[in-house]
């Protein structure tokens, strides 16, 4: 490849965290997104460059059969996703904090607008849920991007992590979308289009910088490679001729903008393959040293801040933690992960969570969305801008979200509760550039998205179940209290039972007990404690926290990374 040249590639992030994982509406067709564009832009101000929420809920409820949540939750997970959010605003947290009531809550959603093109294309890529990817990787058609090489498959770190492909692999995801596009390209644009059939505006080309991205920098390693919007790359002087740039018309012949498009675009050079062939493993040492199979892999090694990505795979009977700050502002994906205990501790772009059995997951803030999907017997706990969960079946969630869970398909026995713990630098993590707003909390008022479930398929945990958690783990900080107020009643339980351990220790104070006696009280309570700690499982993870070796080098191996 000439060093000059443009590559392009899929952005990860609309599909990571913009699709939504649920039936698709049968009005939101192709056909009544461009209906839309031309009808937001005949209202003006409300309307072009950007929406309002009061006309997208117009056309939402009254054209596409939406409910109003449903219009809110597609505007608002577009929002988190933009470069200027209105959440982002000072005046929006001051405001939403002062709403008391449903109409004041519906009053200041009616003030705020998003880019209407872009809009469009989230919308569009709803659809993306409707793509057989097994049928599209075994079609007759060529494939596209490269699969691997029998060298690559034949070495034993991507053998091993081959199961990206199984889970969802949103780089197969990324290699389905781009035939795709490649078929349909010409609907997607004219749905934003607003010259004529044969040519494209500046303003459709930025609004497709929403799925799109790339570099010149061909032949520069990955680290240094300077990562430019679709529209500054397609108006690049050595381009023009091959996008079809008029700097005279100031937009674009679409057939050529078209074949250019076709013609650049590439694997994601950070995606999910990438990090199998080129990534960084960063097992733990208890991970290395241990017969069982667990993988960590990450890019941070050569992508810049804004691509990068951790893969935690088939780690098994385990403690893992993560704390550094190499980490922050990653995309973690965490697939097949069983009776594991697993704590990433630094501020996080977006999570996916699939396949986990018989575990405990514990993030830090994450910036966008977690998606869990296909989990089993989980306990989460997380600080996020959204959380959706589907296909799960007896998983308990403690949370601080300002947005509502989203309870998509295929769920049973689901378990909500509110955020109960914290880490030294948490709140620190909370005013990053990838921090989140607590308020207000969310947690216990989920949204409904699959029509054949019905509100018992969650539950609020009972008083009786709640406990603190506790992270164990010394780090540098000073958060020394969880930052997130615990509901009334869920701090009066706690309470309760703190009054009733300091009473046992008043009575066992007040009994006047001699030594033997004393010695046959501790030998009675720490062998129920050891009972509890079988029956219970937390005996695991506390052999888990035990480093393989007595030396400093093993012991603080949990920490650094």
């Amino acid at each position: 490849m000439d060093s000059t040249s443009v590559s392009l590639w899929v952005r990860a992030e609309p599909f990571d965290c913009g699709a939504i994982h649920v039936p698709l509406p049968p009005k939101l067709t192709l056909h009544n997104l461009h209906k839309l564009s031309i009808y937001s832009r005949s209202k003006g101000k409300a309307g072009y460059p950007k929406i309002s929420f009061s006309l997208w809920k117009h056309v939402a409820c009254n054209k596409l059969g939406l409910k109003e949540d449903q219009a809110w939750m597609y505007f608002e997970t577009f929002d988190m996703l933009s470069d200027s959010s209105f959440k982002n605003t000072q005046l929006w947290a001051k405001q939403s904090s002062q709403c008391r009531t449903q109409a004041e809550i519906a009053q200041l959603r009616n003030q705020v607008s998003v880019h209407l093109l872009q809009f469009v294309i989230f919308l569009f890529i709803q659809q993306i849920h409707k793509i057989s990817f097994k049928a599209s990787l075994v079609s007759g058609a060529e494939e596209y991007p490269l699969q691997f090489t029998s060298t690559q498959y034949n070495d034993r770190n991507t053998r091993d992590s081959v199961c990206c492909k199984q889970y969802n692999d949103r780089n197969t995801r990324d290699s389905v979308c781009c035939k795709q596009y490649n078929v349909e390209i010409q609907e997607i644009v004219c749905a934003v289009s607003t010259v004529t059939e044969s040519h494209l505006t500046l303003e459709a080309v930025d609004a497709l910088g929403f799925l799109f991205i790339g570099t010149t920098d061909g032949n520069v390693i990955y680290l240094h490679r300077k990562i430019q919007q679709l529209q500054d790359l397609s108006r690049l002087q050595s381009e023009v001729n091959r996008s079809g740039y008029s700097k005279l018309c100031r937009s674009f012949s679409f057939r050529q903008f078209q074949t250019w498009l076709r013609s650049t675009l590439q694997i994601n050079p950070y995606g999910v393959s990438e990090v199998l062939s080129q990534g960084k493993h960063k097992g733990d040492q208890s991970i290395k040293e241990s017969s069982i199979k667990g993988r960590i892999m990450t890019n941070v090694n050569f992508a810049p801040a804004v691509q990068r990505l951790v893969i935690m795979s088939q780690i098994c009977k385990q403690t893992v933690a993560k704390a550094s700050d190499t980490y922050a502002g990653s995309n973690l994906k965490i697939h097949r992960c069983h009776y594991s205990y697993i704590y990433v501790l630094c501020p996080l772009r977006s999570v996916t969570i699939t396949k986990c059995h018989d575990s405990t997951i514990v993030l830090g803030c994450v910036n966008t969305a977690v998606n869990i999907i296909g989990c089993q017997n989980v306990l989460f706990i997380m600080i996020s801008n959204q959380v959706s969960m589907s296909a799960c079946l007896n998983c308990s969630f403690h949370l601080c979200t300002p947005t509502r869970p989203l309870i998509l398909t295929g769920n049973e026995g689901l378990t909500l509760a509110p955020y109960h713990t914290f880490y030294p630098k948490l709140e620190e993590h909370l005013k990053s550039p990838w921090g989140v707003a607590t308020f207000p909390n969310e947690w216990n008022n989920p949204l409904l998205l699959d029509d054949s479930s019905c509100p018992e398929v969650y539950r609020e945990m009972p008083l009786e179940d709640f406990f603190t958690f506790n992270i164990p783990f010394n780090m540098k900080g000073s958060t020394d209290g969880s930052p997130i107020p615990l509901p009334e009643k869920y701090e009066n339980a706690l309470q309760d039972r703190e009054n009733i351990i300091s009473g046992w220790y008043q009575t066992v104070k007040d009994a006047s007990l001699n030594k033997p006696q004393r010695a046959q009280l501790q030998g009675i309570v720490q062998k129920r404690f050891q009972d509890w700690l079988t029956e219970s499982g937390n005996g695991s993870q506390l052999n888990g926290l035990v480093p393989p070796h007595s030396s400093k080098s093993s012991t603080s191996d949990h920490s650094k990374h």
